[in-house]
């Protein structure tokens, strides 16, 4: 296979615990040309008195864009999880106003809808207008609004996520893909193949058993991932599927693990890199 991933990215899972300035070095030393921001992390540095020039002139200082602002969660009539405790709440609450200030202020080109909110709340028709509503909002921003399905809540699994998407039929729609998700919610692939993998505008990869262990909750486990290669996760298969056509963008390590938190920024640098360049290297795939 002769195939070229068109972009990198760094989670920002993987760089939370760091402060700014090294987030992007971290990036850089992965030598990955993009970082995702959460808008919590953002609000808390304008509070702090950085203005988004300064942001994103620190970021173009390392070779760094920050184009994907993750996530949205409020963006339906009812948004709020009921197996998430409030702290978490209080995390992700932005509001569609707030979201897209910072959208405009950081210039970023990207950003990713979480549908946290229970299953069956709403039916796939409500969901898909209010889909269709965001999408139409946020082209207005020349932004591309992409849905993540997330098997803890409203859209578990990659075949509704693809089906919400199809019927909005908005230009600037698509898809978040996250290896985790899609291994804990069972989807297919034969699923991922009927997909253009133009839709797909990023890709998350990370690693752990196929099957749960004894004890362990999808909610637990959700938050303690591997490193792609470090576990059984089909990554090299999504790959190649991805890859056929020409489908490999934003491409990163996504893990949200305790292990990071005592990870210096080279550390955290290195093993981003080399995980995904050996994904890609399996996959015969030019990074």
């Amino acid at each position: 296979m002769v195939a070229t991933v068109n972009s990198t990215m760094m989670p920002f899972s993987n760089v939370a615990h760091l402060p700014f300035e090294e987030k992007l070095r971290a990036t850089r030393l992965a030598g990955f040309g993009e970082l995702s921001l959460m808008p919590l992390e953002v609000e808390r540095l304008l509070e702090g008195g950085m203005s988004f020039a300064e942001m994103k002139s620190r970021a173009a200082d390392q070779g760094v864009s920050i184009t994907r602002l993750d996530p949205l969660n409020t963006w339906p009539r009812i948004w709020r999880p009921d197996n998430m405790d409030e702290a978490y709440i209080r995390s992700v609450d932005t509001t569609p106003d707030a979201f897209f200030r910072l959208i405009d202020g950081l210039g970023c080109t990207h950003m990713s809808l979480n549908a946290t909110f229970p299953l069956n709340a709403m039916s796939i028709n409500e969901i898909t207008q209010h889909y269709a509503a965001i999408c139409r909002r946020a082209a207005t921003y020349g932004v591309t609004c992409d849905l993540e399905f997330i098997p803890l809540w409203g859209v578990p699994a990659l075949e509704m996520a693809w089906q919400i998407v199809s019927a909005a039929d908005q230009p600037n729609s698509g898809l978040v893909f996250d290896v985790w998700h899609f291994v804990r919610s069972r989807s297919k692939l034969d699923t991922l193949r009927q997909i253009p993998s133009g839709m797909i505008h990023c890709l998350q990869l990370n690693d752990g058993p196929l099957d749960l262990p004894a004890g362990i909750s999808i909610k637990n486990d959700c938050y303690n991932r591997l490193f792609p290669g470090d576990g059984d996760f089909p990554n090299v298969e999504i790959i190649r599927i991805l890859a056929e056509g020409g489908g490999l963008n934003q491409v990163g390590p996504e893990v949200f693990s305790p292990m990071l938190a005592t990870m210096s920024t080279e550390e955290v640098a290195a093993k981003s890199a080399a995980s995904i360049a050996a994904a890609f290297d399996a996959a015969g795939v030019n990074a």
